[in-house]
């Protein structure tokens, strides 16, 4: 059986629905039903019609998908019936009363449903309203997956033959999935060293300070290097002076004495702009040397003994000064 004509449009896309069409029609003659099921559907997404979903139903029936193939003549009546199309509709009807009772059948039963709980047969969900529900389902395997918040997945492969028959998933009662252990630093037992104190033995802080203090040397002899080289360019900036002082003026025309003027004072701006920069990097470099190996001698002296770790864990009272406040602070482990 074939459907020669698509139905009257009402709607969508009338032309790409009626080139589609006419595309299924073709595969149909050839036998390429899947092609011809895959032009009909998108046929019938362009512009649905009774004439293409009973082509859409016939197509199924050709590759063996009994139950699609069904579901599409109940549609195609139900469309034909509203568009008053009723020779459309009783065809479709009888079809599908004709391969009803080959159609195989699936119950998937929950016994114990919980909150949240989703059921997905081959990841499309399965609604709550047909569980427990013989359901037409085309032959093939099928993966039954249960899965609810605080409980194990759980999941069943089952084969779907052909031909008549009914087959059923029990879910059994989910699982509670496990705990997550709670992460470290619960309470503490009684020969546990205490969270407050833990990390707290002033190793750290005094290789902080180690690090920094050998910065600051590093620094220092850096500054000494560069205070070094300063005085280096001011000397010779004082030899360019006095050779210069002692040269005569060249007379007029002399350029070879007119160049060696120029050197001579090209010598001593060059050393002089050397000794200053030399002279600012060693400031700088000498301040920042002070200031490192400062904060480093203070780290180091500064950090607790191991011996003391727990003594930070009592409460201590400490001064609090600030913009526009004052007063004391608690601190410690309680």
């Amino acid at each position: 059986m074939s459907i020669t004509a698509s139905g009257l449009a009402f709607g969508g896309d009338p032309s790409t629905a009626e080139l589609l069409f006419q595309r299924g029609l073709d595969a149909m003659k050839s036998n390429q039903f899947k092609e011809a099921c895959d032009a009909f559907n998108g046929s019938n997404e362009a512009d649905a019609s009774p004439g293409t979903e009973i082509n859409l139903a016939l197509c199924n029936e050709k590759q063996g998908k009994l139950a699609t193939a069904w579901g599409w003549y109940r549609t195609a009546a139900g469309l034909a019936e509203l568009r008053n199309q009723k020779d459309r509709a009783e065809l479709a009807r009888a079809e599908a009363a004709k391969i009803e009772p080959k159609l195989h059948k699936l119950v998937i039963s929950v016994k114990h449903p919980v909150e949240g709980m989703v059921v997905t047969r081959n990841a499309t969900a399965v609604l709550a309203a047909v569980l427990g529900t013989d359901v037409p389902i085309d032959p093939g395997d099928y993966v039954v997956e249960v899965s609810a918040k605080g409980k194990k997945p759980w999941k069943q492969t089952v084969h779907i033959a052909s031909g008549p028959g009914t087959d059923r998933v029990e879910v059994p009662a989910l699982e509670d999935a496990p705990v997550e252990a709670k992460p470290a630093g619960g309470t503490p037992g009684a020969d546990s060293t205490p969270p407050a104190a833990a990390g707290r033995d002033g190793s750290t802080q005094r290789n902080v300070g180690f690090v920094l203090g050998g910065a600051g040397i590093v620094a220092g002899v850096v500054a000494v290097a560069l205070e070094f080289f300063a005085l280096r360019a001011d000397d010779k900036r004082n030899d360019s002076e006095k050779v210069l002082r002692a040269t005569p003026t060249p007379a007029a025309g002399d350029k070879p004495g007119q160049d060696n003027i120029a050197s001579l004072q090209n010598s001593v701006n060059t050393n002089r702009d050397a000794a200053k920069g030399n002279q600012l990097g060693a400031l700088v470099t000498g301040a920042g040397a002070v200031v490192l190996i400062g904060v480093g001698v203070t780290l180091v002296l500064t950090a607790p003994s191991s011996s003391k770790a727990a003594d930070l864990t009592k409460p201590r009272l400490y001064p609090m000064l600030g913009q526009g406040t004052a007063g004391f602070g608690l601190t410690g482990a309680f």
